[in-house]
């Protein structure tokens, strides 16, 4: 009878820790569905940006310095062409442009104000391009393109750490 007993017992334990860890899974999955579904609407206003104007040629040969809002709508043109959609990016510190095409994901920083870009200008990015994604877990889907554009100067220790690590970072400097 006590054998009896202590089987009713432990079969009632596990079937009360069973449907615990069910409910706790239906919940999770509903909290990952509501999080999906305000990442997807938050990401929508921000691909709902306005389509830029189109870029004026240069009149003249001679180097005038460009204005940062001036280059950072030159690279988004240049991606815009490439079939990307972008949209500025006032929530990411540290990032100007988000993109999006197909399974890509674009991340871009336009740089036209610096004296000269240094390995820890690009070190920084990087870290803010993770912290980005960190913050955005349905961004881990897609493979992350991280651009830095500008029309200054290099360092050589700069160039060297691009040239180390393709992976992680593309530098463009001819917009």
């Amino acid at each position: 009878m006590a054998n009896l007993l202590a089987l009713f017992v432990i079969v009632a334990v596990g079937y009360w820790v069973m449907m615990i860890i069910s409910r706790k899974k239906r919940e999770l999955a509903n909290k990952e569905f509501l999080q999906k579904e305000q990442f997807l609407k938050e990401t929508q206003s921000l691909l709902k940006a306005e389509t830029p104007s189109v870029v004026s040629p240069l009149k003249s040969q001679t180097f005038q310095p460009i204005a940062h809002g001036d280059f950072r709508q030159k690279v988004s043109t240049y991606f815009m062409e490439q079939g990307y959609s972008l949209t500025e990016s006032p929530k990411a510190k540290g990032i100007d442009l988000i993109g999006v095409k197909e399974k890509e994901l674009l991340l871009i920083r336009s740089e036209n104000i610096l004296k000269e870009v240094k390995k820890l200008d690009l070190q920084l990015f990087i870290s803010e391009c993770s912290v980005y994604i960190d913050h955005n877990p349905m961004l881990k889907s897609r493979s992350v393109i991280r651009i830095y554009a500008t029309n200054r100067p290099i360092t050589e220790e700069a160039q060297t750490f691009v040239r180390e690590n393709p992976a992680s970072l593309r530098l463009i400097e001819d917009i």
